[in-house]
């Protein structure tokens, strides 16, 4: 993950300099990705063209010298992890990636010492030991232990992906969002400035494809990152007023409600998100459909509220369905996959209870129950 992200901030910082710039002030960049802390553990950074030769190093000595085995790597599907021992017996972790400056390949090294890693596994070691001794000790005070240490280890599990995801959407998104505001910034002002319209056509893609990206990022920050809970009393049936009145443009889909006058609360933003996420999966089941009906259906059982939502779309065979909720799954041809993965995690901050039911060509009903109180 480390090297992934030290790749990514690098390849970003080269794409903004031609050659010549990077031959006269790549030393620098790359010097001061060695010595920032949150990059600790690098051996050395490199570049090299397609003819085996150094463009960048870390090392300066190395610049301009032609290491023959790196032509190999340019045949290869990157990035391209793999062990390599430096000439002082070190034995270093690699991470080679392919990139273009202009329209000439090049290829990025990571290094990073392993060493790190090996006491951190030494101490993984001794902690698992540990957790085992300690499992031991609890199996014997009984089932109701046990049941609580599995709970425990789930959301260790999560916590440790949690941390992973985060790290590398915090570099992601940042890498981003920099450059996006002024591609959106310049683009807008490049708008008002011209008149043809044949000109102005390219502008509107250029914003156009900018918001899709600026959504992504905002996708990826919404999965990946630690959600702060907003809890108010408001009304289902309002919020779904609001949800449905935006889709009123949309021809030919019919939506049919059914929703009892319910007031609850919870957190209205992530709530109106949730049912936002799938109400747009719904119209794009039922697009290509000659029956296109949504049917949303909101009543109130004892303390619990039940909502179903169900169209006459596509469906989903047992795969797709079992597939869903991962993130990054996706049967669309454009989508970040990441609809019902952030719908799922959502619904679990809000205690809210998701089930998907779904047949191939015949239709999907969501069916979420939540606490009138959270």
């Amino acid at each position: 993950m480390q090297a992934l992200g030290i790749t990514v901030a690098l390849n970003s910082l080269i794409q903004n300099l031609s050659i010549e710039k990077l031959q006269r002030e790549g030393i620098n960049i790359m010097s001061e990705m060695l010595i920032d802390e949150k990059w600790e553990g690098i051996a050395f950074l490199a570049l090299y063209d397609k003819k085996s030769k150094v463009i960048l190093h870390s090392n300066p000595a190395l610049i301009g010298k032609t290491f023959e085995e790196i032509a190999t790597i340019f045949g290869r599907e990157t990035p391209f992890y793999h062990k390599l021992t430096l000439g002082t017996g070190e034995e270093v972790f690699v991470s080679d990636t392919l990139t273009k400056i202009g329209n000439d390949p090049f290829l990025i090294r990571v290094a990073l010492h392993i060493y790190p890693a090996e006491i951190l596994l030494r101490t993984t070691k001794t902690h698992l030991i540990f957790v085992g001794f300690s499992i031991l000790l609890i199996t014997f005070a009984g089932i109701l232990a046990i049941v609580v240490m599995e709970k425990m280890a789930k959301m260790q599990g999560k916590m440790e992906e949690l941390e992973k995801l985060s790290m590398l959407t915090k570099v992601l998104v940042h890498e981003i969002r920099n450059p996006l505001g002024s591609i959106k910034g310049f683009t807008q002002y490049l708008a008002k400035k011209i008149n043809d319209p044949s000109l102005k056509q390219y502008t509107d893609i250029i914003l156009k494809e900018s918001l899709r990206l600026e959504r992504l990022s905002d996708e990826l920050s919404n999965y990946a990152l630690p959600q702060k809970i907003n809890i108010t009393e408001f009304d289902i049936r309002e919020v779904f007023n609001e949800i449905i009145l935006s889709f009123q443009n949309l021809k030919d889909i019919t939506v049919k409600t059914h929703i009892e006058n319910i007031s609850v609360k919870s957190d209205r933003d992530k709530f109106k998100q949730i049912i936002t996420n799938i109400m747009e999966n719904a119209i794009d089941a039922v697009a290509g459909r000659e029956e296109k009906v949504i049917t949303v259906e909101i009543k109130k059982i004892n303390d619990k509220i039940k909502i179903e939502i169900t169209d006459t779309g596509i469906g989903m065979d047992r795969v797709t369905l079992k597939k869903a909720k991962e993130a990054f799954f996706t049967t669309k041809s454009k989508g970040s996959g990441l609809g019902l993965a952030i719908v799922e995690k959502l619904c679990e901050t809000l205690k809210i209870e998701l089930i998907i039911k779904s047949k191939k060509n015949i239709g999907t009903t969501v069916c979420l129950t939540m606490p009138e109180s959270l």
